[in-house]
């Protein structure tokens, strides 16, 4: 019954995405942001949401957070959109998909020969983020986790591909991050979900958050800088893209204390973010569901 399940769910989405390929941009957007509507009124993971964003944002009545709510969800059903068309991204269209002042910002960390440590969130539209910057040449890479439904997995690693994009899974994370900085490339990790215990847990909206540590420990093993990089949806219009060094100046000589203050850095840049856009961040995820040993 599993691989029933399975089959037909990656059946759906392959459909649900070449419908979307077929249509206009913006009917595209427009398509994904009422599936968006939907899964709000259906109410998946809505308590959740509404949970995070109570917490994060104790100063907003109830009407402005159900606002954010609802908008969070039409926000990724646009994303979905986006991430199912990017089979079409070309060189030629980047500039009218994705704003961005500071791309030099990636090519000035790649001249230093080490390769370059990217980190972002779930924010904006980070596929189309890192997409835009491969098929413009630059040399992407992204750490992945596999989904429950292996098909899916391949599915979504396929539209990932299309645009240059090379995957390095999870699992194999320490083998693959350290040839791509060998080789000089950039490598893209999402570092904004609960690393349960195995995670450094630093301030997130005013609580101890399991934080991945993965991005600030492969930038200090390799020397290679960390760079920060946010994405926000500008209305039907471009996605801004917004590119920073982390200082890596002034860290503590242990190295897990290292590790931390530099996830400390960005977890806080991160939360920057993330407070002038909340309806653009994931907030179904249970991102507080670890606490720190006692």
């Amino acid at each position: 019954m599993t691989s029933i399940r399975h089959n037909l769910e990656s059946i759906l989405l392959r459909s649900i995405a070449a419908f979307m390929r077929f249509l206009s941009r913006n009917a595209s957007i427009r398509l994904g942001e009422l599936l968006g509507d939907v899964v709000y009124r259906i109410g998946i993971r809505t308590d959740v949401t509404r949970d995070n964003l109570r917490r994060a944002f104790p100063e907003k009545s109830p009407e402005e957070i159900e606002d954010i709510v609802r908008n969070c969800y039409r926000h990724f059903g646009a994303v979905l959109s986006e991430f199912a068309r990017l089979p079409l991204l070309r060189k030629q269209n980047v500039p009218n998909l994705v704003e961005t002042d500071d791309r030099h910002v990636l090519d000035e960390a790649l001249k230093a020969g080490k390769g370059g440590i990217v980190v972002s969130g779930h924010l904006g539209n980070w596929e189309l983020m890192g997409a835009s910057s491969s098929v413009l040449g630059l040399p992407v890479n992204y750490v992945v986790t596999d989904q429950q439904n292996p098909n899916v997995t391949v599915f979504m690693d396929q539209l990932r591909q299309s645009s240059g994009v090379k995957i390095i899974k999870r699992r194999d994370a320490i083998k693959g991050v350290l040839k791509a900085m060998k080789n000089n490339e950039l490598v893209a990790i999402l570092s904004d979900q609960d690393a349960h215990e195995a995670g450094a847990f630093v301030p997130f909206f005013g609580r101890l958050a399991s934080t991945p540590r993965g991005a600030a420990m492969f930038s200090l093993r390799t020397g290679a800088p960390l760079i920060f990089v946010e994405s926000y949806r500008q209305g039907m219009g471009r996605l801004k893209v917004i590119h920073e060094f982390i200082s890596d100046k002034d860290l503590p000589l242990d190295r897990d204390d290292a590790i931390g203050e530099l996830t400390h850095r960005f977890t806080a840049r991160l939360e920057e973010a993330v407070r002038c856009h909340p309806e653009q961040w994931f907030w179904m995820h249970r991102r507080w569901k670890s606490s720190p040993a006692k």
